[in-house]
């Protein structure tokens, strides 16, 4: 004798498989969209990216010589002044003898 409920048995398991077939889909296509459209976002973002990355390189290099002319100024009074200094003790000594 087959069981009665069956029938209803039956029916509930493939309800189950349906609502977990579309608890499982849902968020799969979502991941997958999100996916596909990170993938074009970052493609679209590459150029504008690059050219960013250009503009900081040029503005790297142009603050790297003007800090190194800035620093020379100082660094080339001080060796001046001790070149100065040694020649008139050089000079000295050579007039004095010493």
């Amino acid at each position: 004798m087959e069981n009665p409920l069956a029938f209803w048995r039956d029916l509930a398991i493939v309800w189950l498989v349906l609502l977990t077939m579309i608890i499982v889909a849902v968020p799969g296509v979502i991941l997958y969209l999100a996916q596909l459209y990170l993938r074009r976002f970052r493609r679209w973002l590459r150029m504008p990216l690059l050219n960013a990355q250009v503009w900081a390189l040029r503005i790297q290099q142009g603050t790297q010589r003007t800090a190194t002319r800035v620093a020379n100024v100082p660094i080339g009074l001080y060796s001046m002044d001790t070149r100065l200094r040694v020649t008139a003790r050089a000079m000295l000594r050579a007039v004095w003898g010493k």
